[in-house]
């Protein structure tokens, strides 16, 4: 007796048996692609910038052993991609140059697609392909003139500066002994600033047997019996240069036996400064800028500033500034406000009584139409 289950059991079996053993003979057939028909290709994604209407192209490197490989493109950019050969039979490596080409109204944004490279053995390899459309080049419808100058410093000095201060000074003079003393200074500041200067002493003892000598730069500007107590020496302007040494001694007595001597708790030099002076630059300015000026503007940076004076700006003789600038500084001028001309254009700085500007990165930009 024969159940109806085990019977529809064993004709389950017999088809499934049937189904593997077709597919084995259709395997048997056609044939399983091996390692060497799976293409490798190289690169494995790619990545382009192009511009709308324009078009660019790469190499893929298929590595692979077949009759017959064929490419094709798919994805919203598969129109866009053209392939230098096609269904072609390969040993090894070769090489394809694939054209993208985007068309004119295409959307600037990224576009995806797909390019499939597949053997006629069987083997695939598909590679991820990204266009980013973006906007086509537009030629520039004006130039920047950009004029460069060094780092400026402006100042306008007024008051006194010490320059030198020294403490603890004995000076004294013998038949057998000349003691002095000697320093120099600088002066940092234009000279044309200079007015004059001053000696300041403070003489803590002497024994009154000579008198005190000073010099400036080799010239004598105090020579007489000084008291204890401070004494201030004028120096005249003409005496003063950049580079300046002060020179004290004590003066020869006539009682061979002893020495003069003065003993100083402290000397000062100084200088009275008063006056500024313009900080002049020059620059040149094309035919083109002239005759198809658009716009021009002077950029620099505070880098450091005293005083709370203001800053004159000057464009040939033009003021275009009279103010306290901002520590990043722009300012536009017009050509014709300021009468710019080709050759010999002037760009002048000046300050107010008391105050100093250190400039840096000064530049000036002229733009003008193509």
């Amino acid at each position: 007796m024969v159940k109806i289950g085990q019977a529809k059991l064993d004709e389950f079996a017999f088809v499934l048996l049937a189904g593997l053993i077709m597919i084995i003979v259709m395997l048997l057939a056609w044939g399983v692609p091996g390692p060497r028909e799976i293409p490798v290709v190289t690169p494995d994604s790619v990545y382009m910038d192009i511009e709308r209407g324009d078009e660019e192209s790469f190499i893929l490197k298929i590595n692979v052993t077949s009759k017959k490989v064929s490419l094709r493109s798919a994805g919203t950019i598969g129109d866009w991609i053209e392939f230098s050969d096609n269904d072609f039979e390969v040993v090894g490596l070769t090489n394809i140059e694939v054209t993208v080409d985007v068309p004119r109204r295409a959307d600037e944004r990224e576009h995806d697609g797909t390019i499939i490279v597949e053997s006629e053995e069987g083997g695939i390899t598909e590679i991820p392909v990204t266009i980013d459309v973006i906007s086509p080049y537009a030629e520039p419808s004006e130039i920047r003139e950009e004029k460069y100058f060094p780092d400026i410093t402006v100042s306008f000095a007024a008051g006194e500066e010490i320059l030198k201060t020294e403490r603890n000074i004995l000076v004294r003079r013998g038949i057998n002994e000349n003691k002095y003393f000697k320093m120099s200074a600088r002066i940092s500041q234009d000279l044309e600033f200079v007015t004059g200067g001053t000696i300041s002493i403070d003489i803590l003892d002497t024994n009154h047997e000579g008198n005190l000598i000073v010099k400036v730069n080799n010239e004598v500007v105090y020579d007489r019996s000084a008291p204890s107590g401070r004494i201030k020496i004028p120096v005249k302007k003409s005496l003063l240069s950049s580079y300046n040494t002060v020179e004290v001694s004590s003066g020869s007595t006539w009682k061979f036996w002893t020495s003069s001597f003065y003993r100083m708790d402290k000397i000062e030099f100084s200088v009275n400064l008063y006056g500024g002076k313009e900080h002049v630059e020059y620059f040149s300015v094309s035919d083109d800028a002239l005759r198809n000026f658009k716009s021009a503007k002077l950029q620099f940076e505070i880098e450091d500033y005293t005083g709370d004076g203001n800053l004159i700006i000057k464009i040939n003789d033009r003021v275009i500034f009279d103010g306290q600038p901002h520590r990043i500084f722009t300012q536009d001028f017009d050509a014709f406000d300021v009468g710019l001309v080709k050759d010999r254009n002037t760009l002048a700085f000046s300050t107010e009584s008391g105050t100093s500007y250190r400039l840096n990165d000064v530049k000036i930009i002229i733009t003008h139409e193509i």
